[in-house]
């Protein structure tokens, strides 16, 4: 049996302007889908948009605080006490930290004058140099 020999029946039955109507149908609910979406995803750019924005702002903020970027000013952070507590619990000599700090001139004036007190001009230190009989200590 061949297929030309097969009786030609038409089985299905289309409206009359069916194909006329259907661009026209497959836009209005295209259309009406877009619409359903549109204010789900306006009020989603609305509030969420402001809320990323205020949390990359605040992120950075955090990361950007005035963070010390030298040693100095993170010691300079430190409060003495705090420093001094910490050299009397530690093992380390007055030797071995000097050892290991530069110093100039200004540095070691500034630290005798902050220990002892004492801002004592040439004059002055001959006379009580003159007072003190260093033989006899």
């Amino acid at each position: 049996m061949k297929l030309e020999d097969l009786p030609k029946k038409q089985i299905f039955n289309v409206p009359d302007g069916y194909f006329d109507k259907l661009p026209g149908t497959i836009q209005a609910r295209v259309a009406k889908e877009q619409q359903a979406m549109r204010p789900a995803f306006r009020y989603t750019l609305q509030y969420a948009i402001p809320v990323v924005i205020v949390i990359a702002i605040g992120i950075f903020w955090m990361v950007n605080i005035s963070s010390p970027t030298t040693a100095e000013e993170m010691l300079a952070e430190i409060h003495t006490s705090d420093l001094v507590a910490f050299l009397n619990d530690s093992d380390i000599s007055t030797d071995e930290l000097i050892e290991h700090t530069l110093l100039d001139a200004q540095d070691a004036d500034a630290i005798e004058v902050a220990v002892y007190g004492y801002d004592l001009d040439q004059e002055t230190l001959d006379i009580i140099t003159d007072e003190i009989d260093l033989n006899n200590l």
